[in-house]
């Protein structure tokens, strides 16, 4: 194995273990599965005016203030998983030398953690005896998945190997209104991400020889950051101008800006690759993400039918915007010395990713069933965030589509909800020649050093077909006292 040309390595490695930053954990928006809490949730997401219980710190704060009394929220979601890959064929020849690691490039993967129970919501609020203001506090997981697994071995294993993240809001709200009028509210919050850890496979290979689906010179790269601070707020405005209509407008007015630092390691790929301790040792080592999610907005309208001044049933529209544009690229600073091939400092990298604006357009009912017990549905479409070639088995943020139904029921001062929702996702597939998503390689990176004339840019990670759907149980427990 050369040791020769150390800067190029060292930055190609670098930019392998930045890439995994790619999954970075479940967010919002085109990351996310629409909504939190459970009453959301049945109601597919058409939440943004009627916002009747705690979870309104994240849906629109300024509705808050229709809630009376002292109030406690717990909810929880559980996601089933099926995400799944299958390598497409590639131009390039397969290294003989790796027919021996039981490595079926083309045979179907899919991301091993099925089943993924935590998106909690949990929150206590009050009016304190007082007509015009609501004042809650909650902490909140955003609504996706947070732990995936794919094998070592699989046709993906150049994208993604697995990911363990986790990241919620800590939450701070208050409103002021007439509770039978309008109501206006911010929420501010502190987002905190106190551990991602994702995982991936580099090509070590020197001079130029281009393996497509595996290499004897393979390194599983590992990376670990956090960031415990990055302040965010929500401002949210409901309005009921003649009984029947109800109008909400709110949005995340401060985006989140993480700034995530930690540290990386490499690894021998088991029963392949056999580097040494000291080869694999990087000394003094960290990294460094600055990222920001977007700004969003929320508008819905909603529509009550009333008799003798109850409302029986009604109906609500949402369309949210969220600005994922700002995601073009991910900046990442590395400190220390990788010694895999010789001993160099590890530059800053920077990772295209090219993300676009997401649309959704909900809507949701809840039927009143007597004096005691509700029944909703909901249902959604939303655009996806990733453009067609940078797909990627991190995030499969695809136009989508979401059904849901759900129920409550009211127990004297408690009231138990829950809900389900199926998610279908349209498939893609990407070809060799359009692929951007390119196999990572340390001694020569591409597209700087592996063109030789013949119009090489690499070998592409994501060329196949990308699969999924989700199914997403959620139950809740309210109180007031």
């Amino acid at each position: 194995m050369s040791t020769g040309r150390p800067k190029v390595g060292v930055r190609s490695v670098s930019v392998a273990l930045l890439l995994l930053l790619m999954s970075s954990p479940a967010l919002a928006g085109g990351m996310e599965m629409p909504d939190n809490g459970t009453r959301a949730l049945a109601r597919g997401g058409a939440f943004t005016v009627l916002a009747d219980d705690l979870s309104a710190i994240a849906h629109n704060p300024g509705a808050l203030i229709r809630l009376q009394g002292t109030q406690l929220l717990f909810s929880n979601h559980v996601y089933l998983v099926d995400e799944r890959f299958t390598r497409g064929p590639s131009l390039f020849p397969e290294d003989p030398n790796t027919q021996g690691y039981g490595h079926d490039p083309f045979a179907p993967v899919s991301n091993s953690e099925t089943v993924f129970p935590l998106g909690p919501v949990f929150a206590v609020g009050s009016d304190f005896g007082e007509d015009n203001l609501f004042a809650a506090f909650g902490i909140y997981a955003p609504n996706g998945t947070g732990k995936k697994k794919w094998p070592l071995d699989g046709g993906q294993r150049y994208m993604l190997t697995e990911l363990e993240s986790l990241l919620f809001y800590v939450n701070g709200s208050l409103a002021y209104g007439e509770k039978d009028s309008y109501g206006v509210g911010l929420s501010l919050q502190v987002a905190m991400a106190p551990s991602m850890r994702m995982n991936m496979v580099t090509d070590g290979s020197p001079f130029g020889v281009l393996n497509p689906y595996a290499s004897v010179n393979d390194v599983e790269a590992v990376l670990e950051v956090s960031d415990l601070f990055a302040l965010s707020a929500i401002f949210g405005a409901w309005w009921r101008p003649i009984p029947e209509i109800e109008l909400g407008l709110s949005g995340r007015i401060v985006p989140v800006s993480l700034d995530a630092s930690g540290d990386f390691e490499l690894r021998n790929i088991p029963g392949q690759t056999q580097f040494t301790p000291e080869r694999l040792e990087v000394t003094g080592s960290s990294a460094r993400l600055r990222l920001k999610l977007p700004p969003t907005l929320r508008a819905g309208v909603r529509y009550r039918h009333l008799c003798g001044g109850e409302e029986l049933w009604d109906v609500e529209v949402n369309v949210v915007y969220e600005a994922w544009s700002i995601m073009q690229s991910m900046d990442v600073e590395m400190e220390g010395q990788i010694n895999l091939f010789a001993i160099a400092e590890a530059p800053n990298a920077n990772i295209a990713r090219r993300w676009r604006d997401t649309l959704s357009a909900r809507i949701g009912s809840t039927f009143q069933l007597g004096e005691l017990a509700t029944v909703s549905a909901g249902a959604y479409y939303e655009t996806g965030a990733v453009p067609e070639n940078y797909e990627h088995i991190d995030f499969m943020s695809f136009d989508r589509i979401g059904l849901s139904l759900g129920f409550g029921l009211e127990l004297g001062p408690v009231r138990l909800s829950g809900a389900y929702m199926h998610v279908f996702q349209e498939p893609r597939s990407v070809s060799e020649a359009t692929a951007k998503g390119f196999q990572i390689r340390p001694l020569d990176p591409c597209p700087d050093a592996c063109d030789f004339g013949a119009g090489w840019s690499g070998v592409p990670a994501n060329t196949g077909v990308f699969e999924s759907g989700y199914d997403i149980f959620s139950a809740s427990i309210e109180t007031t006292f």
